[in-house]
């Protein structure tokens, strides 16, 4: 049976967790397909991910810049390219090659209006039983975590940041 797990929380670690646990579904033996909605294909996890024959990173749709420094026509563009990018892989995912599905900063690409959430729901209410399915980001809609096995929230304490100290290749990104 697979189930729903979501990592979200205002803390550095959502997609370090999403990672982890594709390395030990891999390691068992299972079969893992990861996308990124938001972020670059330079992200660092990316490459040693691709190195992992039960894994495979998904390239697609990709955004350079911040939402917030988005242009209108640039934000309705985002969302063409993110619905019909997580349409290909509910497609993918439907064919059953595939254990557990990573959807990493899905909540972002929701938040930002790119992705419907209606349209995320059906998915989750409809997917494959046996597929597990992963969702990070922040501020998951309440019918999310409703519908979610797993909720696990990481909690900012203390981070660089606050002193100034910009993002690190290999740690942040």
């Amino acid at each position: 049976m697979g189930l729903i797990h979501i990592y979200c929380g205002d803390g550095k670690g959502k997609t370090t967790a999403a990672v982890g646990l594709a390395i030990r579904y891999a390691g068992a033996g299972g079969s893992v397909l990861f996308y990124q909605f938001m972020k670059p294909e330079t992200s660092s996890e990316r490459p040693i991910l691709s190195q992992i024959p039960q894994i495979t990173v998904l390239s697609g749709y990709t955004i350079s810049k911040f939402s917030f420094r988005m242009t209108a026509q640039e934000k309705a563009d985002a969302a063409v390219g993110y619905q019909q990018q997580f349409a290909e892989i509910v497609q993918l995912v439907q064919q059953k090659k595939y254990g557990m599905l990573i959807l990493d900063e899905i909540m972002s690409c929701i938040s930002c209006g790119f992705l419907p959430l209606k349209t995320v729901l059906q998915f989750l209410q409809t997917k494959p039983q046996d597929l597990e399915v992963v969702l990070t980001g922040r501020n998951p809609d309440a019918q999310l975590l409703e519908l979610a096995d797993y909720v696990s929230e990481i909690c900012s304490r203390k981070h660089p940041y606050e002193r100034g100290i910009s993002a690190r290749k290999g740690i942040e990104f």
